[in-house]
């Protein structure tokens, strides 16, 4: 049902906005006894300002998600390929991935990383031992370094194999990995701001990618024109209005003239007529078929 799917999206909105929703239910409760007009008006807005946020966050990602779906093929259920800055960002600000994820991208979600990542931040020590055991609950992605490189040159080969069909969001806080995402068309890029999941807009490559095909057909246009020259365009014949189909018009009845005597008298007239008609028709009828008197 449609009214169903709608408090569904306001749940999710809501669970995003548990901290104002706190707020302003324990005003309510102190102020319970004695409600007053504009009771509690501040943490209203707070938490009505929150849900604003998030409708628009989530209409957003909804937006963003459409463009890659219609021009690179991206397809649910989705593949999120994360770093340890993401790992790290989604600690500190609280997020749990396996359960955010896949709300903000209306979608099912498979989270993996790859050994990479996780060999790096083995080596980093005891100070991403959280990054890394948030990285350790996902899947191992198959990744072919031997030896086994940096997170930032894994995740950049990895985007390069999926240059012709993209198979999945890379989520990161590494501004240098970013910027070498974006050189790369078609690759959707998660991060962490303002304590939620964000995604980003595309890339002014992959924006480049999508008006590509446009370009083309113009310039075979244009080298049609110069090579064949412009067509004229045939004028249309203007058509006059056509005659009824003859199959599907009445044919007119003949009408009966009627002589003066037969005016005079009316309808009762023309049927004394019509039996003196026969009459003559059976004396005729009669007379032929008659016996010849020797």
């Amino acid at each position: 049902m449609p009214n169903e799917r709608k408090l569904y999206k306001y749940a999710t909105y809501l669970s995003n906005c548990s901290r104002e929703a706190i707020d302003y239910g324990k005003c309510v409760g102190k102020k319970a006894g004695k409600v007053t007009h504009l009771a509690c008006q501040r943490e209203f807005t707070s938490l009505l300002n929150c849900v604003k946020k998030q409708v628009k966050r989530y209409k957003r990602a909804k937006r963003i998600i459409s463009i890659y779906r219609l021009n690179f093929s991206l397809e649910p259920p989705y593949k999120v390929l994360l770093d340890g800055t993401f790992a790290v960002a989604a600690l500190q600000n609280k997020i749990n991935l396996r359960e955010q994820m896949p709300k903000y991208l209306n979608a099912e979600v498979d989270i993996r990383v790859t050994n990479c990542v996780l060999k790096e931040l083995e080596k980093l020590g005891s100070t991403l031992y959280g990054a890394l055991h948030i990285c350790k609950q996902f899947d191992v992605e198959s990744c072919p370094h031997q030896p086994i490189r940096t997170a930032v040159e894994c995740i950049k080969h990895m985007a390069r194999r999926m240059k012709h069909k993209i198979t999945c969001f890379f989520a990161t806080q590494d501004n240098e990995l970013t910027e070498a995402l974006k050189q790369i068309p078609g690759i959707p890029i998660l991060f962490i701001k303002y304590n939620s999941i964000l995604i980003d807009r595309p890339s002014q490559a992959t924006i480049q990618e999508i008006e590509k095909p446009k370009d083309q057909l113009l310039e075979v246009n244009e080298l049609k024109k110069a090579v064949f020259g412009e067509d004229e365009k045939p004028r249309r014949k203007r058509k006059g209005p056509k005659g009824p189909n003859p199959l599907s018009v009445k044919k007119k009845k003949k009408k009966v003239q009627l002589t003066g005597i037969h005016q005079e008298l009316g309808p009762n007239a023309e049927i004394a007529a019509s039996k003196k008609r026969r009459r003559r028709r059976k004396q005729e009828k009669g007379s032929r078929y008659k016996p010849l008197l020797l």
